[in-house]
């Protein structure tokens, strides 16, 4: 067993992916190996058929036990998914101590009673709970109000919660495939982990994961979350277009997608784009025919995006701009085609600077394990709360409940 080794799982749309980790002495993180496998019974990220589901990610454990000799390390779940949810709640206290001075005792209650006042907190679970700011009798803004003297204590939390159905379809699927699981972490959240800089992450950045059935936008400003949002389409909306614009198999759209699909917008920096010569792939399919398809599912995509950035008040308003991740991450042009749509700057996720066998995850598919290990590693350092889920003896008590 590697003591400081961590295993990082991502539950995606269409495979599980998991990942070790092990952080040296010296603090260096280090990759120990990989493994992945087409994850059935699941759509959209919501796991609809537990034992099929158990049975692909215990094959894809093994693969990674296998390839690592790891046999007992502790695992986190990133998951993902249209029942995720982010929303903010304020709770207000009085101040206990005689003196007025701010104890933590009173900062836990603020920030419980933040919880307490949750709209629409019913049939979900809570993943995450992140308290964001403080005001002191509704003046001084503190992200450590503890030793400051006042009456009153306000706690601004930001919550990430899941479909409670979905959350216990995905205990289940845990429980069949034997794994023993520290903490469940939502994928959206992870990826700031292992694909932005702490400069983005203050200064104002969207990730933005186009997974196979889905895609997650989530927005970072002043170094804490601002927004989430996970959109029903995916990558694999634009391989189901090209095989019906062309006649052809999913298989045979997906290697023209891969091997030959570009994004190209209409305009570019506000002017129009001359017509290129058009070309044939395999002999007889258009790649001008495949472009448009590619172009005009993304726009599809891109719509509810700018639709969401409007409704958050950020449109045009990230100073660090986009950074796109995820398979779909992997077409050609896609930066330059955010950065059209969306007025901002964009660029595509590089891979973690890892070392061990990172040439396993230099492939943008892989972001969202390496997030989840990294946060976990992060975690186990700083021994903090971040992570509330359904770890430790919360998680085994969960787990008795099971049918």
């Amino acid at each position: 067993m590697k003591s400081r080794a961590v295993i990082g799982i991502d539950l995606g749309t269409d495979s599980v992916k998991a990942v070790a980790l092990e952080m040296g002495g010296d603090g260096n993180i280090k990759v120990l190996g990989a493994a992945t496998n087409v994850l059935d019974g699941i759509r959209k990220g919501v796991i609809i058929d537990s034992e099929a589901a158990a049975k692909s990610l215990k094959t894809a454990m093994e693969n990674l036990e296998n390839a690592t000799g790891i046999s007992d390390c502790a695992a986190y779940v990133g998951i993902g998914g249209i029942g995720l949810a982010f929303q903010k709640s304020k709770g207000l206290v009085a101040i206990s101590r005689a003196d007025g001075q701010i104890s933590k005792e009173d900062v836990k209650r603020a920030v419980a009673t933040s919880e307490t006042n949750l709209s629409r907190a019913q049939n979900r679970e809570i993943l995450h709970q992140i308290p964001i700011s403080y005001k002191i009798d509704n003046e001084t803004l503190t992200h450590d109000p503890v030793g400051l003297s006042g009456i009153k204590l306000e706690a601004e939390t930001l919550f990430i919660s899941i479909f409670s159905q979905n959350f216990k379809s995905l205990l289940k699927t845990l429980d069949e495939a034997d794994i023993d699981v520290e903490d469940i972490i939502a994928l959206p959240f992870t990826l700031s982990s292992s694909v932005l800089t702490k400069r983005e992450i203050e200064f104002g950045v969207m990730i933005l994961d186009i997974g196979a059935a889905t895609t997650s936008l989530m927005l970072f400003e002043e170094n804490h979350p601002y927004s989430l949002e996970v959109l029903p389409i995916g990558s694999s909306h634009i391989t189901n277009d090209i095989a019906v614009g062309f006649q052809i198999t999913l298989e045979e759209a997906e290697k023209l997608k891969l091997n030959y699909g570009t994004v190209e917008s209409e305009t570019l920096h506000g002017v129009p784009k001359k017509s290129s010569r058009d070309e044939l792939v395999y002999g007889h399919y258009s790649k001008k025919k495949l472009s448009i398809i590619i172009d005009a599912r993304l726009g599809d995509i891109f719509e509810l995006i700018e639709k969401h950035l409007k409704k958050v008040g950020r449109m045009g308003l990230l100073p660090a701009g986009i950074v796109i991740t995820g398979g779909g991450s992997n077409l050609p042009g896609i930066a330059e085609y955010a950065k059209d749509h969306l007025k901002l700057p964009a660029r595509v996720a590089e891979p973690a600077n890892l070392g061990g066998f990172q040439d396993k995850i230099k492939n943008n598919i892989w972001s969202g394990a390496i997030g989840v290990a990294l946060m976990a590693l992060e975690e186990k350092k700083r021994q903090s709360s971040l992570l509330r889920g359904p770890s430790g003896p919360f998680f085994r008590w969960l787990r008795a409940f099971l049918p």
